[in-house]
Formats: structure tokens, C-alpha cells, sequence
């Protein structure tokens, strides 16, 4: 028998009923017990899950009529409405940080704390080699050269290798929090202030981690985050924030993200009598947030620690007891009080040496009994194209080719470690609109494949 679920520690009461099928425990220990020729889905056998998932991004239906209300005043842009000042304050208050510069994503995020930092033509950043791509075109972006470190097997960059990475040129480290992981930030900040140089955190991945009290994104020079659809809240498809604790710093961001505005005086006048000044004391971008994006990026504020972290670290830690043990799976994500992972998505290592097929294989298996799982999502960055060839901007292909840097072969690069990891690596979802049920559901599908592909 099946029983429709819809638990109270599952509800948010802001959030659409998500009716869902969910198997009582005395059932569910039969469907545990399962014998090991039991048939795949992958062939022909019965799914262990059917009903699918709940669908993301998701969100507060009490932003409905915030955003309603801004399309109907006609006050839409950053500059012509209150909502993104709004956001950026409360951004800053959660976070810990007195400045907070809402920007249009996660990349830009990072291209301008970057170019705010003086970084460009001839310089050289450190960042890790297993990461989304902007983590590294952030530095192409203002002229500068990455520089690729090797990850540790928490899959983040490993500070007992950043120092041999650095030269003389090195202005910076981009420290990723992959997947929700926080990194060890202490010994990095150490080689930072040894060498003089910024730390910039990419938290994209990471909203609500915690390092020793701490939220990632307020422990370096400077914190940037995305609000892309996928991450652990949207504002409305693509956004970000750039974050620090220094107001001089900020105007440079503020700048760069505004054409080179005066933002000072910009707002200063706007306040006074709404008209907008041109004042472009320096070459910037457009990466403004609009309001309807702010509105959303405020409602979903609201509940981040109300419903949607906890739901997250409820869900992942029952994923990770659920697994714990299991022989095929060698490395769980790390998960400390000292380091409180904020689990974007839960990522396992696997012992590969004892599957019988491939790792993609293996993984296809379970996402078809039914489960929410997956491979890793990037290569190492240095593998791309961009880097290979190389291929950077108009004929002169800078900067790669500014004589500037010096001459830096990416085909040469090899981070053994990072390369094990994506070919080691899957994942589950936990989104806060899932249920236990769905985690139980991951945990059987990966137990059910496990027990006939294990040599």
C-alpha cells in the first residue's frame, strides 16, 4: 500500500501543496530488503521511484504581489525604484558584512570584484582547476591570467599546493565552495596575507555556509554569489551580490557594475529630486539587478533560514547516514561544525576500481530507477577549449597573447586529483521542496544499482 504524503515538517506555508507518494516504514523496510537480482530499470525492471521530483526553483507566492506592484508603478530599473537598495542592505545584514552591490550574476559577480581590485594586463590569479568556468574566466575577463591549482578530496582547492603556483605576478586566489563545501579557509588566509594578496570567495554554490561562526563570502577581501536558477535560490533566473567590508572597495564595484557611475553622487541627487546624473569617472559594465529581480531576491531572503537551509541539511544528512558505510562509496561531502555545509547538491566519491562498468555507466543505472542524481557537471577548467586553443578577445587574442604575462601552456596543466574527482564523482539534489521520501528514494536507487554492478 501507498500512502499520500504531505508531512508537516516538509510544509512551508508560502509554498504551492506538493501532493507526493511516500512509503510507510514497515513497507519501505521491504522494499530495503530487496534481493541483489532484483532487475534494473536501465533492463526492463520496475523504477524504484516514479512519482519524480518536485520541480526548482520554487518560490514564496508572497512575492507575487511585491512583483506585481513594480510592474504596475513602472519603476522597474535599479535607479528608478527602491527594491534593489532594499535587497542590498538585507543581503548585507544576513551576511555579516557592512557592503553589499547587487549585481546582474554570479559571473559578474566575480569579473567585477576582480576589476575592482586592480587586477588586469599582466597579472596572474590563482583558482582552482574543478569549478564552474566563470571561476576562471573572471580573471580573462580583466586582462589577467588564471593559474590552476589542484583540489584536495573535499573538492576544493588545496592550500598545501596554491604556493607553488605563485609567481611574481600573482595578484590573488579564487577560493570556490564547490557544491555547498566550505573550504578551509584559515591556512588559505595565511598565504594570502604572507604574499599579500586578495582572497576572493566564490560562494556561488555555497549560500549559508558557515566556517568556524563565520557565512562564507565575509572571510575574504571579497564574497560573490549567484542567484541562478539552479542555485539555492533564484532572483527570478540570473543574479548576484558582491560583498565586502570595505566602503572604498565597494565604490569601485558599484562603479564598475554601473557604466562607471559616480554612485555616490548618482544617489545623493536621486534622493534629492529622482534625476538621474551621467557621471563616468571610469570605464564600467551594465550588470544592474532590476527591481522585479531585487523583490524576488528579498522574498526568497526571507525564508533561506527559515525553510530553506534547514530543509536542505535535513535532507542531505539523511542522504549521507543513509550511505554511510556503503563499500562503493569512499568519500562523503564534509559537514562540521567547524565547517557547516550549505549542500547546493551532495556529492559522493566513489571506490570506481569495484564497479564492473563505467562510472557513466553506473550513474545512468540510477538515474533510471528514478533518482535525482548525476555526474559532475564541468571538466577541469584548463581542459576547455577557450584554454586549449587558446581563444581570448579580437585578433590580437588578449590576453592571452598581451606581452605582458608571461607565456603560460594550458595543455600542461594536470591536476590529478581534481581529474579523479570528476571521473569518481555523483550527486543528488536537495532541493527544499523534497521530501524524505525522494532522499529514500535516492538512497535505494543507488543501493539497488550498487548491489548487481559491484564486482
Amino acid at each position: 500500500r501507498l500512502l499520500r504524503e504531505q508531512k508537516a515538517e516538509g510544509s512551508n506555508p508560502s509554498a504551492p501543496t506538493i501532493p507526493e507518494i511516500a512509503i510507510p516504514c514497515g513497507e519501505w523496510s521491504f522494499f530495503m530488503s530487496a534481493k541483489q537480482s532484483e532487475k534494473l530499470a536501465v533492463e526492463g525492471g520496475r523504477k524504484v521511484w516514479s512519482r519524480g521530483f518536485p520541480p526548482w526553483p520554487q518560490f514564496d507566492r508572497r512575492t507575487d504581489r511585491a512583483v506585481l506592484d513594480i510592474l504596475h508603478s513602472g519603476r522597474v530599473n535599479y535607479w528608478t525604484g527602491p527594491v534593489g537598495l532594499q535587497f542590498e542592505a538585507a543581503w548585507a545584514r544576513w551576511l555579516g558584512v557592512s557592503q553589499a552591490v547587487a549585481v546582474s550574476s554570479g559571473t559578474a559577480a566575480l569579473h567585477v570584484a576582480l576589476a575592482a581590485l586592480g587586477i588586469g594586463s599582466g597579472d596572474e590569479v590563482v583558482c582552482t582547476s574543478y569549478s564552474f568556468i566563470a571561476s576562471s574566466f573572471c580573471a580573462l575577463q580583466c586582462g589577467a591570467l588564471p593559474v590552476f591549482c589542484d583540489v584536495g578530496t573535499d573538492h576544493l582547492i588545496d592550500p598545501t599546493k596554491i604556493e607553488a603556483c605563485l609567481t611574481a605576478r600573482t595578484k590573488a586566489i579564487v577560493v570556490v565552495h564547490l557544491y555547498g563545501v566550505v573550504a578551509d579557509m584559515d591556512p588559505i588566509l595565511k598565504i594570502a596575507k604572507r604574499h599579500h594578496l586578495f582572497v576572493v570567495e566564490d560562494c556561488a554554490q555555497c549560500i549559508g555556509g558557515v566556517y568556524k561562526g563565520r557565512k562564507v563570502g565575509s572571510l575574504g577581501t571579497v564574497g560573490c554569489f549567484s542567484f541562478c536558477q539552479s542555485k539555492h535560490f533564484t532572483t527570478g533566473g540570473e543574479g548576484g551580490m558582491v560583498c565586502c567590508n570595505d566602503a572604498a572597495l565597494a565604490g569601485e564595484i558599484r562603479a564598475l557594475r554601473d557604466l562607471g557611475y559616480e554612485a555616490k553622487a548618482k544617489l545623493g541627487l536621486l534622493a534629492a529630486d529622482r534625476r538621474p546624473l551621467y557621471v563616468h569617472r571610469r570605464v564600467g559594465y551594465n550588470f544592474r539587478l532590476t527591481e522585479i529581480q531585487s523583490a524576488i531576491g528579498l522574498g526568497e531572503l526571507r525564508r533561506l533560514d527559515s525553510w530553506n537551509l534547514p530543509r536542505r541539511r535535513k535532507l542531505a544528512r539523511t542522504l549521507i547516514a543513509g550511505l554511510a558505510g556503503h563499500p562503493l562509496v569512499k568519500h562523503a561531502p564534509i559537514d562540521t561544525p567547524t565547517r557547516q555545509n550549505a549542500f547546493w547538491l551532495v556529492p559522493f566519491v566513489l571506490d570506481t576500481s569495484k564497479l564492473k562498468v563505467t562510472m557513466k555507466a553506473f550513474v545512468a543505472a540510477v538515474q533510471a530507477e528514478g533518482a535525482s542524481v548525476q555526474t559532475v557537471h564541468w571538466p577541469e577548467m584548463y581542459k576547455e577549449e577557450a584554454f586549449t586553443r587558446p581563444c581570448g578577445f579580437g585578433a590580437a587574442n588578449y590576453p592571452f597573447r598581451d606581452p605582458a604575462h608571461r607565456p603560460i601552456d594550458y595543455t600542461a596543466f594536470d591536476c590529478v586529483t581534481a581529474r579523479t574527482l570528476a571521473e569518481s564523482t555523483l550527486s543528488f539534489w536537495v532541493h527544499p521542496t523534497y521530501t524524505l521520501a525522494h532522499v529514500r528514494a535516492d538512497i535505494r536507487s543507488f543501493e539497488k544499482v550498487a548491489a548487481q554492478m559491484m564486482r
